[in-house]
């Protein structure tokens, strides 16, 4: 709780402000920790006394705002310090963000660390807000993080232990400088940290940004509505006092000049890489992003890729409808592979991108009923951080890696892993139909015996008339964009979507895990995209989508080898795995839609051999699925056993 002995407010809002429960300075820097240089000691500023805000973080004791802490190339980082109420060194819970006021957010949490004894520091990122430097995605986060855990370990107040915390961007902000090996660092709380990996297992998404080679086009919407924000920067050559001081001219909250329809209207402009400038967008990285295409070393720079995993205990979460969720998964499964026992947790929610504690006792994901998928995530948290970083043995830890919400049966399960279509217990449906698979009134269905006559399903796709997505795992582009399970019945009247439907089932069907596809496939266009969603049929004929993904032709022999099509050839392709936490009722059916677009949340593929996001030039692709005895189109699930889960 606050203490209720008087109070000394010394600033002005927005400035550094000291405000003094007990005492405290900011002091002189000790010698470093590791290998990087140290950063100076911030100022402390003082200010006529006023009346104070509104307080974020009450149960600090000692707050030290807009600090300002240098990086080794001399940037200054607008940082913030909460003490708890309480004598001594503290382990610390470092927040390194983007946005304006990560700990508004989720203050609830971090107010509860601070009453369990630990420093909360959050730090805005270099180029956001009033932090100096060019701001990129994820920019420095390598180096800054660990300058920032440097000064932290080197400051009287501290321990010398650090945990990072955050979700989104706050999160992957910590997964390349956790595999890095800085001695403050003992853990790590992330939570939708996809943008932060590379390359994992069978993904190669370069940060969430590509999928099967395809742009996840709903990225606009952040680059050009939220990260385009613009903050003035202060004036180069100020001291640290004058910058403090300076501070309490700005207010972080600002609008985006673009709106989402303003995206809307132009989300079909070609070509695509002009974008930004059609709805006026300030400079971003967006467009250097696009030049440089799925495969490129420069990924890698802030990113955990291939054989890069984190050496600290982690806890991690993910969210099944968050474009994240298939390789954080997979990331976190090669992380648990090279960790010893008990060190690494992973929670899935049915849910949307870092909407862990927005759940609801009666709550829906889109439309879908999800029920109650609430969870004491702070109490998990303060063990996990009491177990690593004040060393309770008796603290618990998760009795298994995995935790899963299971949408159907609407409840919590817990597994040692996270199963793999192939390698665990599998169901497999075969495509089938008589040629003519297209719409949901077509003959197409999902056979549990390989088909023994092959059929071919034809259908055109015209980039200038894609299937606008309906739910999913990124929205964006369109106020008709929304993450989340909806009924897809208006997608599956389309002529250019192929629909292939189970028997109703006889015994529920709980899948969980990666799910892989293979397709047999043509086309008369030198590129096209195959997008494959699986979907859950309820006795109404309710069709919610579950999870989705596609590949760009172009790909199908690794993102860093591009090759065409030829007319008239067949191509045995495997999409991306898919990843799911489903259980299909009895009286349920299994649905797969296949097409060739699912726009905005992938951009079209123009059909031709030109770069699909500087040209304006585009072609109808004739596409087709091949199913049969030699040509063996199917879908495998991964079926768990939840008998004593």
């Amino acid at each position: 709780m606050r203490s209720s002995s008087p109070s000394v407010f010394i600033s002005t809002l927005g400035a550094v402000s000291l405000l003094v429960l007990g005492a405290c300075t900011p002091t002189p820097v000790a010698a470093p920790v590791a290998d990087a240089p140290p950063a100076p000691a911030p100022a402390a500023v003082s200010a006529p006394a006023q009346a104070a805000p509104t307080v974020l973080l009450p149960a600090a004791k000692v707050r030290m705002e807009h600090l300002q802490v240098a990086m080794r190339d001399g940037a200054r980082l607008d940082t913030d310090v909460y003490l708890p109420a309480a004598e001594g060194r503290f382990p610390t819970v470092l927040i390194r963000t983007p946005y304006a006021r990560e700990l508004s957010l989720r203050g609830n949490q971090y107010d509860a660390f601070l009453a369990a004894g630990y420093a909360i520091v959050q730090q805005h990122e270099r180029g956001r807000f009033l932090s100096e430097g060019e701001m990129h995605m994820l920019g420095n986060a390598p180096e800054d993080g660990w300058d920032t855990l440097t000064w932290i370990a080197a400051q009287d107040w501290s321990d010398g232990g650090v945990a990072m915390s955050g979700c989104s961007s706050s999160a992957e902000n910590q997964l390349k400088l956790s595999t890095l090996g800085h001695p403050a660092l003992k853990a790590v709380i992330a939570y939708s940290s996809g943008v932060g990996i590379a390359e994992a297992g069978g993904h190669h998404e370069q940060g969430n940004f590509w999928r099967g080679g395809a742009w996840q086009m709903g990225w606009a919407d952040y680059f050009y509505a939220q990260m385009a924000i613009h903050v003035p920067q202060l004036p180069a050559g100020l001291s640290d006092t004058e910058r403090q001081r300076l501070m309490a001219s700005f207010k972080l909250e600002q609008e985006s000049a673009v709106s989402p329809a303003d995206l809307q209207a132009n989300r079909m402009h070609l070509p695509m890489s002009e974008l930004g400038d059609v709805v006026g967008a300030p400079e971003t990285d967006l467009p250097a992003y696009l030049a440089r295409g799925p495969s490129h070393p420069a990924w890698a720079d802030d990113r955990i890729t291939t054989g890069e995993t984190p050496t600290v205990p982690g806890l991690y979460a993910e969210a099944l409808y968050d474009i994240s969720s298939a390789a954080g998964t997979a990331r976190f499964m090669e992380t648990l592979a090279t960790s010893p026992a008990g060190t690494q947790a992973l929670m899935l929610i049915n849910g949307q991108h870092c909407s862990y504690r927005q759940q609801v006792a009666d709550g829906t994901v889109g439309d879908r009923p999800i029920g109650d998928m609430r969870f004491d995530y702070t109490a998990r948290e303060l063990a996990f951080l009491d177990h690593w970083l004040k060393g309770k043995a008796d603290a618990p830890l998760p009795a298994q890696a995995v935790t899963v919400y299971m949408a159907g049966i609407n409840r919590w399960v817990s597994f040692d892993a996270v199963p793999q279509a192939g390698t665990d217990t599998t169901k497999t449906f075969y495509l089938s139909s008589g040629g003519s698979a297209n719409t949901l009134d077509g003959d197409g269905t999902l056979v549990t015996t390989a088909p023994d006559a092959a059929a071919v399903d034809t259908f055109t796709y015209d980039p200038a008339d894609p299937v606008i997505a309906h739910g999913g795992q990124i929205s964006g582009l369109g106020t008709d964009q929304e993450d989340g399970a909806y009924d897809q019945r208006g997608i599956e009247a389309r002529d250019d979507v192929l629909v292939y439907t189970s028997d109703v089932l006889e015994a529920d069907l709980p899948v969980f895990g990666f799910i892989h596809t293979d397709l047999f496939v043509s086309s008369d266009m030198p590129d096209t995209d195959f997008t494959v969603k699986l979907v859950d049929v309820a006795p109404d004929g309710t069709a919610w989508n579950i999870t989705d993904t596609i590949l760009r032709m172009r790909y199908r022999e690794g993102m860093d080898r591009p090759v065409f099509m030829q007319p008239g050839e067949t191509y045995a392709i495997t999409p991306p795995p898919m990843l799911a936490g489903n259980v299909f009722l009895k009286g349920h059916r299994v649905r797969v839609e296949v097409s060739s677009s699912h726009f905005p949340a992938y951009a079209r593929n123009l059909n031709t051999a030109g770069d699909p996001y500087t040209t304006t030039e585009t072609a109808v692709a004739t596409n087709r699925v091949h199913h049969g005895p030699a040509m063996l189109s199917r879908i495998d699930l991964p079926v768990v056993d939840l008998t004593n889960n």
